[in-house]
C-alpha cells in the first residue's frame, strides 16, 4: 500500500434511513366567503383607481391642447410682424 491509499475514502454502499418520512400533499385551499369579498373589494378599489387615472389623463390631454393653441397663437402673432 502506498501513502495515498491511506487517505482514500472507503467505498461503502449508501444506506438509507430505515423509514423515510411520508410526503403529504398540501390540502387544497378553500376560499371562504370573506376571502372572496376581500378580493372583490380589492378589485373595486383597483377599478376606481383606474377610472381616476383615466380622468387625470383626459385632463392633462386637454391642458396640452390648450397650451398648443396658445403657442400657435403666439407664433402667428410674431410671424405677422
Amino acid at each position: 500500500m502506498g501513502i495515498f491509499s491511506f487517505f482514500r475514502r472507503k467505498k461503502e454502499p449508501l444506506q438509507l434511513p430505515p423509514e423515510l418520512p411520508k410526503f403529504e400533499a398540501p390540502k387544497p385551499v378553500s376560499l371562504e366567503a370573506s376571502a372572496i369579498e376581500n378580493v372583490k373589494a380589492k378589485m373595486d378599489l383597483l377599478l376606481t383607481q383606474l377610472d381616476s387615472l383615466k380622468t387625470q389623463h383626459e385632463t392633462l390631454n386637454e391642458r396640452i391642447r390648450n397650451i398648443e393653441q396658445i403657442l400657435q397663437e403666439i407664433r402667428s402673432y410674431y410671424y405677422q410682424k
